[in-house]
């Protein structure tokens, strides 16, 4: 089922002449399994490649650009998805490593749009109107608590994302490798240096970069391989 923003283009004159006219093109024939629907065209749907999302969709080179829609049936296109009885499962990654060592950059690159993203800066910027990096000592707490609710949630497998990526500085061996057991995760190390750590804070922290030196210190000292 088509998620609201993009029901008016599902429902459109320009998509529906589309889906069937490539129908006809492919013969009636499922792209994948090879099945026909001559009988049933109904059961064929117009799957986007480069998937659709808010940001697209109103761009005719990918909603309405042939190249980028192949006809397949809907048991295929659940397949495609992930959906239903077609689910493989849903996995779950601590990015672990120093403060400024690259871990949500790392997450920003790897993840995608259905995954589950737990990073306590934006956790400590959703819940105050201080700049993104910054960790008021008085918002701690709820911060934690809202960090520990959502690990929750992933360890019950709540919910229909598709990955969970939970990142943290985690130095402890035994802390983390205990979380990742507890919770069905793999670990995922993002190494740098203390002295390469400092250098990103300094680019990247601002007026903020002393008190990240601090955060990094403190990390590298009690950092357990």
């Amino acid at each position: 089922m088509a998620q609201e923003w993009a029901k008016s283009f599902y429902n459109s004159k320009a998509w529906r002449n589309l889906r069937e006219r490539l129908i006809v093109e492919n013969n009636f024939l499922c792209a994948d399994c090879g099945e026909s629907y001559l009988k049933d065209s109904t059961q064929l749907v117009g799957h986007h490649i480069k998937e659709l999302t808010p940001e697209n969709i109103n761009d005719a080179n990918i909603s309405l650009n042939p190249a980028n829609i192949k006809i397949i049936c809907r048991k295929c296109h659940d397949k495609a998805h992930e959906r239903f009885s077609f689910d493989t499962g849903q996995k779950v990654y601590i990015v672990y490593g120093s403060p400024c060592s690259g871990k949500s950059t790392y997450v920003n690159q790897v993840a995608r749009r259905n995954d589950l993203i737990v990073d306590l800066d934006a956790i400590f910027a959703a819940i105050s109107l201080c700049p993104y990096h910054e960790h008021p000592n008085n918002l701690k707490r709820v911060a934690f608590a809202v960090r520990d609710s959502l690990i929750e949630q992933i360890r019950l497998r709540v919910g229909f994302w598709k990955d969970a990526y939970i990142i943290g500085g985690y130095p402890r061996k035994l802390q983390r490798e205990n979380l990742a057991k507890k919770i069905g995760a793999e670990l995922i190390f993002i190494e740098t240096t203390r002295e390469q750590a400092k250098a990103t804070a300094t680019m990247a922290r601002g007026i903020l970069a002393r008190q990240w030196y601090s955060f990094i210190d403190d990390w590298f000292d009690s950092f357990e391989p």
